[in-house]
């Protein structure tokens, strides 16, 4: 008898515990929810509070949002899923025609001057170029966390650069990651006028070729309007995005032929 009231009784405080951390956790959810402005907001300043790993990193695209290191305090993540997220179709993606005129010169060029294109051959200097302040700001948002996290993802095979290069000399390049059908582009530079439109263009190319579906530039920005940027509203953004993400698409290393 006194065995069965020990296991009973640890019953009821295993119960009592577990009905008082739902509770609490029930409280906190409806206070944070009200202090963020909606669940989906709580979501994401959830995901804020963890460390970035590549785990979460993928974890994170897989649900339509993605982390940007807060400009002020580089120390704090946080993570968005905008209401309104740029597109570049990718069946029907634009060439600038100044862009057009300069590709269709490169075979003329000096060879100080012809861009080579490559990919996924120098990552790790290419993300550092990126992370290079701009102008006259003096903070970068790509911090060391950011920079750690995407260079194991790209060990790991999920994160991809286009490289542009000058005399055997990176000039610009684009870094994204791909998971499946789906590809964002997450940065790009240059210190060579074109090298970066060159390096996006090239890309475009390449993830038609390579089967991809879905390509995204999180929040839409007016300089991707050149290449036929779209604006796609956050749930059609979430549809596609599934379709994408379970269709069994590699990115591969070849470097696409222009024609024209």
């Amino acid at each position: 008898m006194k065995i069965i009231s020990k296991e009973f009784s640890a019953n009821i405080r295993k119960n009592v515990k577990t009905r008082t951390r739902r509770l609490l956790q029930q409280l906190s959810l409806m206070a944070l929810t009200k202090a963020s402005g909606g669940k989906n907001d709580a979501l994401l300043w959830s995901y804020g509070q963890v460390e970035l790993s590549p785990f979460l990193f993928l974890k994170g695209f897989l649900q339509g949002i993605y982390p940007l290191p807060n400009m002020t305090d580089g120390k704090v993540i946080e993570w968005y899923d905008p209401e309104i997220r740029g597109i570049i179709p990718l069946q029907n993606f634009k060439l600038h025609k100044d862009l057009q005129r300069r590709l269709k010169k490169e075979k003329f060029q000096e060879s100080e001057k012809k861009f080579e294109v490559r990919i996924n051959t120098a990552f790790e200097k290419t993300i550092m170029a990126c992370a290079q302040p701009r102008g006259q700001k003096t903070k970068t948002w790509l911090t060391p966390e950011y920079i750690k996290t995407a260079l194991e993802l790209h060990k790991m095979g999920f994160m991809h650069s286009v490289e542009t290069y000058q005399n055997k000399v990176l000039v610009g390049g684009v870094i994204g990651i791909a998971i499946n059908g789906h590809f964002s582009s997450l940065t790009l530079f240059h210190t060579v006028d074109n090298a970066s439109k060159i390096a996006f263009y090239y890309l475009l190319v390449k993830l038609r070729a390579d089967g991809f579906m879905l390509h995204d530039i999180g929040a839409a920005s007016e300089w991707f309007r050149q290449y036929g940027l779209i604006a796609l509203p956050r749930n059609d953004f979430h549809q596609q995005l599934v379709t994408a993400i379970i269709s069994p698409v590699k990115f591969t290393n070849h470097v696409p032929v222009l024609e024209f």
